[in-house]
Order: structure tokens, then C-alpha cells, then sequence
């Protein structure tokens, strides 16, 4: 059975702190179980951010995207379907 928005957003984990970005929080979608409130190696998991001031982005293949959360989340899903990383 194929991943759907819906399970990919279900696999939400935030991180509040991030001592390289202070004030921002991350996002981390689907290949996450090594996330916690206080870590995430964003260089090892699907994620979008939030900065200090309340924008989100998301940054894939050197690409940014802004925009609402919800719409990011879209992008990213589309992404990792794209890319199999859905695959099961």
C-alpha cells in the first residue's frame, strides 16, 4: 500500500533546540527515529524549518522553498515519493 500525505505528515517529529540555529525549530518527516525535541542531524533526515520569526523553508538539491507549512510538507512528500525514499 503506497505512503500517503497523510502517513508522511503522521511521522512529525520537532526539535526545539538546535544550538547551530537559535530559535529555530525543525520539522522532521518520515526517517526520523534518531530525532529527539533537543537533536536532530539535519544533514540525516527529511525536515523543514521554522526561523525565530515564524517562517518556514525548505532547502532540497540546493533549491529553497517558502511558504506555508502545509504546502512544504507537500513538497517534501512529493520529493521523497519521487525519490523512493517511500518505498516499502
Amino acid at each position: 500500500m503506497p505512503v500517503t500525505l497523510a502517513d508522511f505528515r503522521a511521522t512529525l517529529r520537532l526539535t526545539w533546540a538546535d544550538p547551530e540555529s537559535p530559535g529555530e525549530r525543525v520539522f522532521s518527516y518520515w526517517n526520523n527515529e534518531a530525532v529527539t525535541p533537543e537533536s536532530c542531524d539535519r544533514t540525516e533526515v527529511m525536515h523543514i524549518a521554522r526561523t525565530s520569526h515564524g517562517d518556514f523553508y525548505l532547502e532540497i538539491a540546493n533549491i529553497l522553498h517558502t511558504g506555508p507549512l502545509e504546502e512544504l510538507e507537500e513538497i517534501l512528500y512529493q520529493w521523497a515519493r519521487d525519490e523512493g525514499w517511500l518505498d516499502q
